[in-house]
């Protein structure tokens, strides 16, 4: 009787344990679910980086847009030709820098890698300043007139950084008229 319990306890014991090769399989799939979570995270780190700086390039560059037709409006208010201080004047494509601190554009065709580099103050606002000791951030602005005609031309406001060792560019683009001569005709 002793004997016959003995042997269905240790048949239990038996029956009831994993065998190596189970534990592994286990452990595998295991792993495997947590390799694929993992790389999930990463991804949406990555992508969370990534529309970050997208955001404020798209911002940049419609700031750049923005202070070219800013000159021109300027120009109108002052009573001179509308593409005063911005259509280049030796040849039809001007690339040029500019920030909030500026009145007129800069040539930046001297060393437009150096120059259009943006920086950031204290305040949270982005400038242009190869001297000051401001760190530099990822982004670069470079503003590319295009004279057109007499009466108008194309705006390029084209930033880059890059995220990721990747190479990233937003180029925004938009016309700016003369519409004063255009409604006198």
């Amino acid at each position: 009787m002793i004997k016959k319990k003995l042997q269905t306890i240790l048949q239990r014991r038996v029956r009831s344990a994993f065998s190596l090769i189970e534990i592994m399989v286990i452990l595998f799939i295991i792993s495997l679910g947590l390799v694929g979570v993992l790389s999930l995270i990463i991804q949406n780190i990555q992508s969370q980086s990534y529309n970050k700086n997208n955001f404020i390039a798209y911002q940049l560059a419609q700031e750049g847009v923005e202070l070219i037709r800013q000159v021109r409006d300027s120009n109108w208010k002052n009573g001179v030709n509308f593409g005063t201080n911005l259509v280049p004047l030796s040849s039809f494509v001007g690339e040029y820098y500019m920030d909030y601190q500026d009145t007129i554009p800069h040539d930046a065709s001297s060393n437009p890698t150096l120059l259009t580099v943006l920086k950031q103050d204290s305040s949270g606002f982005y400038f242009h300043d190869a001297t000051s000791p401001a760190a530099n951030t990822p982004f670069s602005r470079l503003i590319r007139i295009t004279d057109l005609s007499e009466n108008d031309f194309r705006v390029n406001s084209i930033v880059t950084w890059q995220d990721h060792n990747r190479d990233y560019s937003y180029d925004l683009e938009t016309f700016l008229y003369d519409w004063r001569y255009i409604t006198n005709k």
